[in-house]
């Protein structure tokens, strides 16, 4: 049985802290900071600030643990949520780019950022944590 790394609990926290964000806007006020285009489908959005807040409980979860056995597959849930959340955006943002008003631009680009950064924090966390 192997232990947690530091580097692997820090990237624990840092993706706590960033899906509740993500999660209690997307759930609760989206129609006030994310919504500035006016789509008319705030369900899928809601939906996936539940992921996201859920998401963050698996995380405070596995901060609790000790051996890296113990959440090595739900951390790659983690990294699987992330993977596929950057791809969905990435796309959606590159598809209507040209329909987009300027704060939607940039809106649209900070959760690709920070995104990318959890990611390769995960992914540099992981082999580390497997070495």
């Amino acid at each position: 049985m192997t232990e947690i790394k530091k580097l692997t609990k820090i990237v624990l926290v840092v993706d706590t802290i960033f899906w509740f964000l993500f999660g209690i806007l997307l759930t609760f006020l989206y129609d006030i900071a994310l919504n500035p285009e006016g789509w008319t489908n705030p369900y899928l959005a809601r939906m996936f600030g539940g992921v996201n807040l859920i998401s963050a409980i698996f995380a405070i979860l596995m901060l609790r643990k000790n051996e890296w056995e113990e959440i090595k597959l739900t951390f790659e849930y983690l990294l699987g949520i992330i993977i596929s959340t950057l791809i969905i955006e990435v796309a959606v943002f590159t598809t209507f780019y040209s329909t987009f008003g300027a704060l939607w631009r940039s809106q649209g680009l900070f959760p690709i950022t920070v995104e990318t950064v959890l990611l390769i924090l995960g992914i540099v966390s992981y082999i580390k944590q497997r070495s």
